[in-house]
């Protein structure tokens, strides 16, 4: 998917330009002038439409940083964009960082009980207990320790709750 950006010069006598890649971009900025012919330096960058904006918006991209989202963030989509939007978001990792962490990150797409439900049955955590006793079990209750212990972050991203664990 195209994604269309714009680029806002601090000058304010000049005016913007859109694109939708970094050549495009660098292109434009080199040959903006000002009414005096003086090159125009310093721009603010903005994501207009498209899936990454959440997470073009969580790394605060800017003009120093454009050519790094081109070539490793932009084409994010599916869990590695979740996984990166939580990065950024919620773990404040820089761009660099992030990169580094994709693979180090798990999601369950759900609430922390659904989560929790589903990893006592995959894990068979109550496979040796009694069947009658099983229901005694709390899965409100683990799923809150878990939360509560930092073992599992439940968070919401692009109108999804995800949880979220570190491997």
């Amino acid at each position: 998917m195209t994604h269309n950006y714009f680029a806002m010069p601090y000058n304010i006598s000049v005016p913007g330009f859109p694109f939708t890649d970094y050549d495009s971009y660098a292109a434009q900025a080199a040959a903006l002038k000002d009414s005096f012919g003086d090159p125009v330096e310093e721009f603010s960058i903005e994501c207009l439409d498209g899936d990454n904006e959440v997470l073009f918006n969580a790394l605060e991209v800017t003009q120093a940083t454009l050519e790094q989202w081109f070539d490793d963030f932009e084409g994010l989509d599916g869990d590695e964009l979740i996984k990166a939007i939580y990065l950024a978001e919620y773990v404040t990792c820089d761009m660099a960082e992030i990169l580094s962490q994709l693979e180090d990150v798990a999601l369950f797409e759900g609430d922390a009980q659904t989560y929790v439900e589903d990893y006592i049955e995959d894990c068979g955590l109550l496979d040796d207990m009694p069947e009658n006793l099983r229901y005694y079990f709390d899965t409100e209750a683990f799923a809150r320790d878990m939360l509560l212990g930092g073992d599992i972050t439940e968070v919401d991203i692009m109108g999804s709750t995800y949880v979220v664990w570190e491997c």
